[in-house]
């Protein structure tokens, strides 16, 4: 299974974010160079995550994106959700009716547990966990 680019280039963003939380809001720009990524990538990825209310965003010379809560209050799943919704590996999990095989499937199991597992390790993980493993 591959994480999207989207979800990874917003988690680091958000760590980013966490790691200068309850200092100055920070710019966009910085933020792309610092992580080379794409500054027109983020901010594609910084309208759903202020549209969510993770994120906020003051103008002016002062002005930059900074968090709305703590980072021991965002969990690693909560921001997945945000960012890419299901965590089910395949359709089916989601949507059982696309498959004609749902009740007798050999390998239904093992995408079950294997979403499953994905959200038990990101809500087990905030921002401030992160962080930590950065300094």
């Amino acid at each position: 299974m591959k994480v999207s680019s989207r979800f990874r280039y917003g988690l680091r963003l958000l760590v980013d974010l966490a790691i200068k939380y309850q200092k100055n809001p920070v710019l966009l720009k910085d933020i792309a160079e610092c992580e080379k990524i794409s500054k027109k990538y983020l901010e594609q990825i910084v309208i759903t995550l202020r549209t969510s209310g993770l994120i906020g965003a003051t103008r002016g010379s002062k002005g930059g994106y900074y968090l709305t809560k703590p980072p021991n209050e965002i969990k690693v799943i909560e921001i997945y959700k945000i960012l890419e919704g299901s965590f089910a590996p395949v359709d089916c999990l989601d949507n059982p009716n696309i498959c004609t095989l749902v009740k007798n499937c050999p390998t239904r199991k093992i995408w079950s547990d294997l979403a499953k597992s994905i959200k038990k390790t990101f809500a087990n993980q905030t921002l401030a966990d992160l962080t930590k493993k950065m300094k």
